[in-house]
């Protein structure tokens, strides 16, 4: 079965290949396994107070895979957009004034 069928893909079959096609390739090269606020707010472009209270309430670990699915579960280019929420209303058209 084909994971995109004319305009529409098929998410979970989407997700299982995604899931699957990076096991072997490390996203994060020469990052140490156990990590430092300090290396974990740099990955995730949070700051460190930010990271340190996320450990503290257990939303994170301070691990190389706990900051990777971090990212998959956050990442926003994955989040899918409702354009019609998200689009500025359009500008009312002024009438033109004849001189």
């Amino acid at each position: 079965m084909s994971i995109i069928t004319e305009n529409d893909i098929d998410e979970e079959l989407a997700k299982e290949f995604l899931s699957t096609t990076y096991d072997d390739i490390d996203l994060l090269p020469g990052t140490p396994e156990n990590l430092t606020v300090n290396q974990a707010a740099s990955i995730l472009n949070i700051s460190e107070p930010t990271i340190e209270r996320m450990v503290q309430d257990g939303q994170l670990e301070l691990a190389k895979s706990f900051v990777l699915a971090y990212i998959n579960n956050n990442y926003l280019a994955d989040k899918p957009l409702n354009l019609e929420q998200k689009t500025a209303p359009k500008s009312p058209v002024l009438p033109q004034i004849e001189p």
